[in-house]
């Protein structure tokens, strides 16, 4: 109707041009015409923001989701200022930190990575041979700030802290040069960062992840309560599986070697439990609100305890663990067989019965309730698993 109207109005008829009345069919037109445009355009209009609702988007003044490009500014930041920051090969430690064009200090997220660890002179050898960039602060791929739950957080300061103590973030030996919880609290020590912020959002990977359970009960309590504070832990929860004490041997091995500091207020008489989620999570104040990311065949977790990646008894034990707890925290647990999620360029496309990882950390992000979200593939058949071979690599290292 349209393209007719504009050929009408650009070429009349002659037998328009006689008529008494030549504006009369005009004006009905044009008149059908601007009703249509007020009633359509309104429409696409909430179209679009209902769309734009059910996509990823951190809570922020803006809505956007594109991806860093290179030429955004991550600083390195050393603490050379903190004698005992050192890295396994003796580096002085450091951290990156990026902040938001909209120049708010309002809105945080804090990142701890994670990368396995030692837990012995020999152990250490090998990985110093074989994984040397988990063990020093001067070999680092900036790749890693441009990808996977970075690229969904551009509203938000962003503060990347790699993984080179090798030490689960506990350590504070001289010996042994394990100092992941001398790195861990002098970077809270250094700068006031967070003086004017309203949310703090803490992510920890894996060995990450442990980090944040060990050191962030003690650590939060000295934030102001008006603070809106959140903890995501990714691929971090291990649980005591009491039919192979392997793994559990390893870990408290470790805890000597690297002089492990635990909080006070932990108080079991078995300390590595206090590294686990379970227990960990009793411990956070109760205004921090907790997000678990975990599947269900963890990959790195069946071979921590030599457990056959087709055992379900495993499986059933985590999905009991996390239940015992899910008054406490939100979960999203699938049956994918891989370790490790945000840190993927496709972390967004995870899906338990439909519903994307993306848009339920959406939900838990922008949710104030305290009311947790569950997500949990009990049957092993309802999720969906992309797999991006250009980042499907475990990044974890034996």
């Amino acid at each position: 109707m349209t393209s007719s109207i504009s050929s009408s109005l650009s070429m009349p008829s002659p037998e328009l041009i006689r008529t008494s009345k030549p504006h009369k069919y005009y004006s009905v037109e044009i008149g059908i015409v601007i009703l249509f445009l007020c009633l359509t355009i309104p429409c696409l209009i909430i179209i679009s923001l209902i769309y734009r609702q059910q996509t990823f988007s951190p809570p922020s003044s803006a809505s956007t989701t594109t991806e860093f490009s290179s030429d955004t500014k991550f600083h390195r930041i050393s603490l050379i200022n903190y004698s005992q920051a050192r890295c396994m090969d003796n580096s002085v430690a450091s951290y990156y930190i990026h902040i938001a064009n909209n120049n708010e200090h309002s809105r945080w997220l804090i990142y701890f990575d994670g990368g396995w660890f030692c837990y012995s002179n020999e152990s250490c050898e090998f990985r110093r041979q074989y994984s040397p960039n988990f063990i020093t602060s001067n070999n680092f791929n900036k790749e890693i700030l441009f990808k996977g739950i970075f690229s969904s957080f551009q509203q938000f300061n962003i503060i990347y802290v790699p993984y080179c103590s090798s030490d689960l973030w506990s350590g504070s030996s001289n010996t042994t040069h394990s100092h992941g919880h001398d790195i861990f609290h002098a970077i809270f020590h250094q700068h006031n960062y967070f003086s004017k912020a309203k949310q703090l959002v803490f992510v920890g990977f894996s060995a990450g992840g442990i980090g944040l359970l060990l050191n962030l009960p003690d650590l939060l309590r000295k934030f102001s309560p008006k603070i809106d504070l959140r903890v995501i832990i990714d691929s971090g929860w291990f649980i005591d599986y009491s039919n192979n004490s392997h793994g559990v041997s390893k870990i408290n091995q470790g805890m000597n070697y690297w002089n492990t500091q635990i909080s006070k207020s932990c108080q079991l008489t078995s300390r590595h439990k206090c590294l686990l989620g379970s227990e960990a999570i009793k411990l956070f104040p109760s205004n921090v609100k907790i997000f678990i990311i975990q599947s269900l065949l963890d990959l790195t977790q069946l071979q921590f305890d030599k457990i056959h990646i087709n055992s379900y008894d495993f499986s059933l034990k985590l999905i009991d663990n996390l239940r015992q707890s899910s008054n406490r925290i939100s979960i999203f647990a699938p049956s994918c067989s891989l370790h490790g999620f945000l840190f993927r360029s496709i972390w967004s496309k995870f899906k338990i019965k439909q519903r994307t990882l993306s848009s339920v950390l959406n939900l838990w992000l922008k949710r104030n309730k305290t009311f947790p979200i569950h997500l949990i593939d009990h049957h092993f058949y309802s999720s969906y698993c992309p797999l991006n071979y250009d980042d499907s690599s475990n990044p974890e290292m034996f």
